[in-house]
């Protein structure tokens, strides 16, 4: 994303069009490097997803292990 093809303008975007990299030349040779959020939408979405992912990950490892204490409760008790 951050590279560029010599002394050309350059303008990227990345995730889904989310962030973007611009490089421009400016007066004296010198190279002007822009960067930032052009639409938080796919951004938004993904810490959406990310966030329900993690959420049932933990849900699913405590359920687990209370099944697993529970096992273990059963055992020592036979």
């Amino acid at each position: 994303m951050f590279s560029t093809d010599g002394d050309k303008s350059v303008h990227r975007e990345a995730l889904f069009g989310s962030l973007f990299f611009e490089t421009r030349e400016k007066a004296g040779g010198a190279t002007g490097v822009t960067m930032g959020v052009a639409n938080p939408t796919a951004l938004i979405i993904l810490f959406l997803v990310f966030a329900v992912l993690l959420t049932t990950t933990q849900i699913t490892y405590r359920g687990l292990k209370q099944r697993r204490e529970q096992l273990i409760k059963e055992m020592a008790s036979n």
